[in-house]
């Protein structure tokens, strides 16, 4: 016999030693029939059993939801919290209630195609209300309801491919029938960086803990949330040596790096030693609010934002991308500001981070060898 699924959902192998049966139970769910599988495999190289020709493919078919589930588990020990939050938010409410119950392996190109079809015509929606408990269609400027972009679907189907390739790795299907699949084009909306002026306007309005978060962002470049702002203690702060130390977000770079401290946040950082009242570095936060370490800045930053008049789109990751583009703007060695940025490529710092201005073109421009074209005039 082989390998075989019970009516409650338990995978076993079923075989006769000495004309007797024999059955060993390796629980339910796709984790279940991969145990059961390998066990088959044993059993047939010592020559216990002989191999069942049956169609792997058919019987190996665990849904999207079970292999989804067996990828939140293996990866919510390799990645931070938040990521996995952001990750299961964004599969919850768009990825499962389309294809959950779909057998992973009868995927096809086509149902991807129908997938973005549906969502292309999905609206987005904002909260409103005290508590935000009610939902509206955002709207375009000229009225229309405003649809979820091609980038959004573009990270859906980068999800999905992530989750078969993870499955084909540990062995829980045979291949992605969705492998070479051509994700739509990304139309994300390209935010300049603050300019220097933007941002003295936003921290002359900005809370204390915000004024903190917005300095450091600008001036070390790391990335202003829960996995690298948030947990900056004291003891990260060298001031002898000049440096502040980054634990990094956990992107596949380095696990931690050196930022030397620029003059005017060495100045900042020393005048809030001596607000904070530092006992023990190890255990205070740089930044918190009411005396306790901050898990949001958004409305903050929100806020600060509108008093200071800054009415396009700007997000405090902006900020992070201010340090990058302001260094390679003056002329500062590309490898070193993607090593302080946290980055594995150098290529990742100028797709997303350079941003040029008019000058540069012009100076550029200037660079160019003259032909002569007037000597003939």
């Amino acid at each position: 016999m082989a390998v075989t699924k019970r009516k409650d959902g338990l995978w076993a192998v079923v075989y006769r030693i000495d004309g007797k049966q024999r059955w060993e139970y390796f629980g339910r769910g796709a984790e279940g029939e991969k145990l059961a599988c390998q066990r088959n495999e044993e059993l047939i190289n010592d020559g216990t059993i002989k191999r069942y020709n049956r169609n792997p493919e058919k019987r190996r078919s665990p849904s999207f939801y079970e292999l989804f589930e067996l990828y939140m588990t293996a990866k919510s020990i390799e990645l931070p919290k938040k990521s996995m939050e952001v990750f299961f938010h964004r599969m919850t409410n768009a990825v499962l209630p389309e294809i959950k119950d779909t057998q992973a392996i009868r995927l096809t190109h086509e149902r991807m195609r129908q997938y973005i079809a549906k969502r292309m015509k999905a609206p987005v929606y904002k909260r409103i209300g005290p508590e935000g408990n009610r939902k509206v269609p955002v709207k375009n400027r000229d009225g229309s309801t405003r649809c979820i972009s091609k980038s959004t679907i573009h990270r859906e189907i980068s999800d999905i491919q992530a989750i078969l390739n993870w499955s084909v790795t540990e062995g829980y299907i045979p291949h992605n029938p969705v492998q070479n699949f051509k994700k739509p084009t990304r139309d994300d909306e390209i935010i300049m960086p603050p300019t220097p002026g933007e941002v003295k306007k936003v921290l002359a309005t900005a809370a204390p803990h915000l004024k903190r978060a917005l300095i450091l962002s600008y001036y070390t470049g790391l990335r202003p949330g829960e996995s690298e702002l948030f947990g900056l203690r004291w003891s990260d702060v060298d001031f002898d040596s000049g440096y502040i130390h980054i634990t990094s977000a956990k992107k596949g770079g380095a696990r931690d790096r050196l930022i030397p401290l620029h003059g005017e946040l060495d100045s900042a950082l020393r005048m809030w030693w001596d607000e904070d009242d530092v006992k023990d570095p190890l255990a205070h936060y740089l930044i918190t609010y009411k005396g306790k370490p901050v898990a949001s800045i958004k409305s903050a930053f929100k806020a600060a934002k509108r008093r200071a008049g800054i009415t396009r789109r700007l997000r405090m990751y902006d900020f992070r991308h201010a340090f990058a583009t302001e260094i390679l703007r003056s002329g500062g060695d590309l490898k070193s500001a993607s090593e302080m940025l946290g980055h594995t490529r150098t290529d990742t710092t100028t797709r997303v981070y350079q941003h040029t201005n008019p000058e540069q073109h012009r100076q550029n421009i200037g660079r160019l060898p003259s032909l002569g074209l007037m000597d003939d005039e």
